[in-house]
């Protein structure tokens, strides 16, 4: 992936620097009494394919946005104890007793105890001061994020990953480097540097003022896996109506139209996370039917995906639906097997699918630490990503480290995340804090041989639209 030509910080003040100006918005093109996300039906027009924008091109048109980012000054030195730095992550690990996210908890934990047995990174070991769980419940992602600032003294918060997003002024107010992803604190851009998600924020709303961002690479992956014409497809989308979710839709529906795809549906009408899940998804699925998709892609968490695909197979639906994970416990689990055979996974990041050889150092990181977690599961890779993106950048501190130099170089515009080859995505910065890396892999999901069918491998691929949000 090309990186961003290195540009000037603008310098600003340390008190503004400190300021969190954070706040919630609607989704862009819906209002906030709607789920819907648009039009959709079968009248919709078929776009003209255009290019794509390189990491580059659209890291600049995000620094005409948006601005360029501060130059952190001060000298916060939590956590540097002699040549000792100390972490700890927080986040959804469970919620309702149920594990969210398998490996969230040991993926960046792993990580660094590897780094700690090569030796430390420029003279510096880590110590981990452990992951606490939040239940999903905001007032314990609260407890949760204080106290590892305030008793353990963390350096940075690794991984960072709430269901909700209640800390961004807190964050921000203490000069927290902070890695990860979910959560709506990560939708901000100057008035918070110091929150770095390895996921981007494609799906935050607002995210660029009246735009959408959308990155091409999982449908170009699939339209190459599967051999597909764009001009046969007749795409739908589907998502929760948290502001997320709109979003996303929106995004999707952008980056389809501009691959030149039909979009015929493309809605936000599910429960949001806060509301009691639907108990007959067949209404969603019926309408979905009656828009002539043949290609549907599912901005969804698994349950809701289970629902609405097990409700259209029974309409007798026999379209391909796109779901943006490699999920092996889907098909290990005789109750949901059958439901997604035939799905397609699109994935931003590594799977076993396509060879455990990638996997290895992984494997072997989680054994040196007792984990049976398994080593491409989505908490897993995304957490130990969290790590590994804290560690290269790290790694470029001149000097005696501070959490303002930290920040300095992810936001200084020359740095570049190397990605761990068939585990991780390579990204530009900052222009990563808002686009998710521009890559994708295609597995199939295949009830009878219970595993996942590598189509096309884990590749930088792709580039970015940024398209008015109308």
């Amino acid at each position: 992936m090309t990186i961003p030509r290195p540009r000037r910080f603008r310098r600003v003040t340390s008190a503004v620097a400190v300021t969190a100006l954070f706040s919630f918005t609607t989704a862009c093109g819906g209002g906030s009494g709607t789920a819907s996300s648009g039009s959709s039906g079968t009248g919709a027009a078929k776009a003209a394919a255009t290019e794509p924008l390189t990491a580059q091109q659209a890291g600049e048109e995000i620094a005409k946005l948006l601005g360029d980012l501060p130059e952190l000054t001060g000298e916060t030195v939590r956590g540097v104890n002699g040549k000792v730095i100390t972490v700890g992550g927080t986040g959804t690990n469970t919620k309702a007793g149920q594990h969210t996210l398998p490996g969230l908890d040991v993926g960046a934990r792993a990580r660094f105890e590897r780094a700690n047995r090569e030796g430390g990174v420029n003279g510096y070991t880590f110590e981990y001061a452990g992951f606490q769980d939040d239940n999903g419940q905001p007032a314990a992602s609260q407890h949760a994020t204080q106290n590892l600032v305030e008793s353990k003294q963390v350096f940075a918060l690794v991984p960072y990953v709430p269901a909700s997003g209640v800390n961004g002024d807190y964050i921000a107010k203490h000069r927290v480097p902070t890695f990860g992803w979910l959560g709506q604190d990560f939708c901000t851009w100057n008035e918070n540097p110091w929150m770095y998600s390895n996921q981007g924020q494609t799906s935050c709303p607002e995210v660029l003022p009246g735009k959408a961002v959308g990155s091409s690479a999982s449908l170009e992956q699939y339209l190459k896996a599967t051999g597909k014409d764009a001009a046969s497809i007749k795409f739908g989308v589907f998502a929760s109506s948290d502001p997320y979710g709109k979003a996303g839709v929106i995004s999707s529906r952008a980056t389809a139209e501009n691959l030149g795809l039909s979009v015929v549906y493309a809605e936000a009408d599910l429960p949001s996370a806060t509301e009691p899940p639907l108990s007959d998804y067949t209404p969603i699925a019926s309408r979905i039917m009656a828009s002539g998709a043949n290609v549907v892609a599912a901005n969804v968490t698994a349950p809701a995906l289970l629902g609405v695909l097990g409700a259209l197979k029974s309409l007798g639906w026999t379209g391909d639906m796109i779901y943006g994970q490699a999920a092996q416990a889907l098909l290990d689990n005789p109750g949901t097997a059958q439901t997604v055979d035939g799905m397609i996974g699109t994935t931003a990041q590594g799977a076993m699918a396509f060879g455990g050889d990638s996997f290895a150092q992984v494997s072997e990181d989680l054994k040196a630490i007792g984990s049976d977690a398994p080593a491409d599961g989505i908490g897993t890779v995304t957490t130990y990503w969290a790590a590994d993106l804290f560690l290269q950048a790290f790694a470029e501190i001149e000097g005696e480290p501070t959490a303002e130099k930290l920040a300095n170089v992810l936001n200084g515009g020359s740095f570049g995340y190397e990605a761990i080859q068939g585990v991780t995505c390579s990204q530009s910065w900052p222009a990563g804090r808002v686009l998710a890396a521009a890559c994708a892999g295609v597995v199939k999901y295949d009830a009878a041989a219970k595993k996942l069918t590598p189509l096309a491998p884990l590749e930088n691929t792709g580039g970015y639209f940024i398209v008015d949000a109308q």
